[in-house]
């Protein structure tokens, strides 16, 4: 009943004011600084493909246990870095450059603004919306219980980027966000969600016909829509 009271009870409008209090919570600025500095020698140890392949993306999340984020020694990318993979992936998806050195920056803007408790709980889904406005892109955003915003932007952007429960029924499951993007066909691939290929790869998902059926794949469990924001281009 506990773990299930959030999810079905409290709404999402409600729970993005939340994080946005848990916001207050930032990380200090020397932190940040030794993040940076660490995160770049890191990042430039790995050779995943995603760094070389143009039309790769970040898959892997659970491998960043080595890359540093938020307040605390528990707390790495792997645990708490999905928002932050999501706008790597957005960035790249609409074609704005992308490298090792840009993700280490990346980490350091969100601890700078946007972590939630220190990180604890991610980054504020808002401080998203609030980065792709800041570098100049359009954004509009729908609350995942409204069905018809959500159709909207869903038809409007190629590049999207969802926050969802991973499961309806539990929040100890824990909320994830993923850039989806569209193929060439409209369809809504997923980046980031724990998809493996034939080999047990880390893999993007297989493409949806609709976000409603993709956001349904976010987990293996009962994914519930949260928070939804499109990204495209100024005209």
């Amino acid at each position: 009943m506990i773990a299930s009271f959030i999810p079905r009870h409290v709404s999402n409008r409600v729970l993005l004011a939340v994080y946005r209090f848990l916001t207050i919570f930032g990380v200090p600025r020397f932190v940040r600084k030794n993040h940076l500095r660490e995160n770049r020698i890191r990042l430039e140890q790995t050779d995943w493909d995603f760094w070389r392949l143009p039309d790769a993306y970040i898959e892997n999340q659970s491998e960043w246990e080595k890359i540093r984020f938020g307040v605390g020694q528990r707390l790495r990318m792997s645990y708490a870095g999905c928002e932050i993979i999501a706008t790597y992936n957005a960035r790249k998806a609409l074609g704005v450059p992308v490298s090792k050195k840009v993700m280490a920056e990346l980490i350091g803007v969100y601890e700078a603004r946007g972590t939630a408790l220190g990180g604890m709980f991610g980054v504020a889904p808002t401080a998203i919306t609030a980065y792709f406005r800041k570098i100049g892109f359009a954004v509009e955003t729908a609350d995942g219980a409204d069905t018809k915003a959500v159709e909207e932007i869903a038809g409007r952007n190629k590049v999207m980027i969802a926050t969802a429960y991973n499961d309806k029924n539990d929040i100890m499951a824990q909320i994830h966000t993923v850039c989806i993007t569209k193929n060439r066909e409209g369809k809504f691939v997923l980046h980031n969600a724990y998809h493996r290929d034939e080999k047990g790869r880390f893999c993007e998902s297989r493409p949806y016909d609709t976000l409603q059926e993709a956001v349904l794949h976010v987990s293996r469990r009962e994914p519930k829509l949260i928070y939804l924001i499109g990204v495209r281009r100024s005209n």
